[in-house]
């Protein structure tokens, strides 16, 4: 049997078991307002869809839904470093997020809720497929086709890791074929999220973001995330669809989210804007510009940094400035920057190493790079004495030594002249 095939035949043993392990729902209780949606017919069966559209311009949060449209895809792309991005439209992206019965993933794990979002000439449309039971997951896997199909890339938040996988190994367990999402142009925003605000954040989840960033404050109808799968099960086992309000909303709202954070992600990393930047954002996108090759770029980012920082941030955006002029061959122009690091963090012998390393190599002062190879041996007396200031010591008493014998060489060399 080939790899491909077992994989299948595992999977979809897998996927059995799972679905047999899970109750299909019962009647709906009477009394009970069904879910708002309707039935799309699939050569599968039925499957389940919630619509509604918002006009382009709705408010979420600071900012309109067509505010992205503004943008184009070349600039996604590379805030993505992914190429193929690049022959793609901003308005036909396709925004996924999922609900589902877990966050392991596996072949165990089902997407009950798949929320797409998408551009439209009359506004932006939102589709929301449930899992009314699991018996319906092929029927709903054909009818989500349509939206994939008709997209030219695909934006989400960690799907990469766990949407898109997810739903790949659902469609071999549901209808025994392969749909390879993960290699589709992909607009994942959590790396470029974290690029951003993981300094000044507590933490880079896509409801965090929602609040600091996007000033959009959720109403009581949302759930926590952690909740979700519970909530569905309860549904499954009871046919009360009450809980399943709540999680519809919470995936609507992340479908929006998605449009809002591309929004402010790839207007945060649009050159010319580094007076919309905070100090820890030009820091992240002064490094972005570097890494790309982008001099001009990273260097007034960079700078825009260290003009607006302080504290701990600051030294950050010092150290960097000053590892950039370095790699450029602009040693000269970095010695400021290793002084003031070294006059704001006494405690820390780098910009004294810096310093020393271009007295000896560049500057051919002898007496300088002795005296700031001491500094740095002074600095490290205030560390604990373990294996790390060892190390250093080494080096630097090494470093001192063999100054000590280019001074001797001079010295010598000169008072032959002189005589």
């Amino acid at each position: 049997m080939s790899d491909s095939a077992d994989l299948r035949r595992r999977l979809s043993r897998l996927g059995r078991r799972a679905a047999r392990s899970v109750q299909p729902a019962p009647t709906r209780p009477s009394g009970t307002a069904p879910l708002p949606g309707e039935e799309i017919a699939t050569t599968s069966g039925a499957a389940y869809r919630l619509q509604r559209s918002f006009p382009s311009d709705h408010q979420h949060g600071l900012g309109r839904l067509d505010d992205l449209l503004a943008f184009d895809t070349l600039l996604a792309a590379d805030v993505a470093r992914q190429p193929a991005l690049a022959d793609t439209r901003i308005e036909r992206l396709l925004f996924l997020d999922t609900e589902t019965t877990g966050l392991a993933g596996g072949a165990g794990t089902l997407a009950f809720l798949v929320g797409v979002g998408s551009f439209t000439p009359e506004g932006f449309r939102l589709r929301q497929y449930f899992l009314r039971d699991p018996a319906e997951e092929s029927a709903m896997l054909l009818a989500l086709e349509e939206d994939l199909e008709a997209a030219m890339g695909l934006v989400t938040f960690n799907g990469q890791v766990f949407d898109l996988p997810l739903l790949e190994a659902r469609y071999i367990v549901g209808l025994r074929r392969r749909r390879n999402l993960v290699a589709s142009p992909h607009l994942d925003l959590l790396h470029p999220s974290r690029r951003l605000w993981s300094r000044a954040l507590p933490d880079c989840s896509l409801s965090t973001i929602e609040r600091q960033v996007l000033g959009l404050q959720r109403s009581e109808a949302d759930i926590p995330g952690a909740l979700i799968p519970d909530l569905y099960r309860e549904y499954l086992r009871s046919g009360d669809p009450g809980g399943m309000q709540r999680v519809i909303y919470h995936n609507a709202m992340d479908v929006l989210s998605l449009v809002g954070v591309a929004t402010q992600v790839l207007g945060r990393h649009r050159q010319g804007d580094l007076g919309q930047l905070s100090a820890s954002e030009a820091l992240a996108v002064g490094r972005w510009h570097q890494r790309a090759g982008r001099s001009s770029p990273a260097e007034n980012a960079l700078r825009s940094a260290v003009d607006t920082s302080q504290g701990s941030l600051h030294l950050e955006a010092l150290r960097r400035l000053a590892e950039y002029l370095k790699r450029e061959g602009r040693a000269v122009q970095a010695l400021a920057a290793w002084a003031e690091w070294h006059d704001r963090a006494p405690a820390d012998p780098r910009p004294c190493v810096e310093l020393a390393k271009y007295y000896e190599w560049e500057g051919h002062d002898v007496d300088q790079a002795s005296y700031w190879t001491q500094e740095a041996l002074d600095t490290l007396r205030r560390w604990p004495d373990d294996w790390r200031r060892q190390e250093e010591e080494t080096r630097l008493v090494r470093r001192q030594s063999r100054l000590d014998g280019k001074r001797s060489i001079s010295a010598a060399g000169g008072g032959g002249l002189a005589s």
